[in-house]
């Protein structure tokens, strides 16, 4: 069993999450403004940065950028 916490430019989220799902959407909430944008880039055949789609890494540490120079990690920790 594991948690999930969400740091983002060095700081904890306040909550843990269950899943790397929970813990990947609460950060997509907080930026859907940039998903919205990315949306009507991507339509107009423009390229993006924002990198908030990721999969969950198998290190245990997955990564996620906004182009705004805000860098997220989801650590995935064991749970005993």
């Amino acid at each position: 069993m594991f948690v999930y916490i969400v740091i983002e430019n060095g700081t904890p989220y306040p909550n843990a999450f269950t899943s790397y799902e929970k813990a990947a959407e609460a950060v997509r909430a907080n930026y859907k403004a940039e998903i919205d944008e990315d949306t009507y880039y991507k339509e107009n055949g423009m390229q993006i940065v924002n990198e908030l789609f990721t999969e969950e890494s198998p290190t245990g540490v997955s990564h996620m950028y906004v182009e705004k120079g805000i860098h997220i990690e989801i650590h995935r920790l064991p749970v005993s």
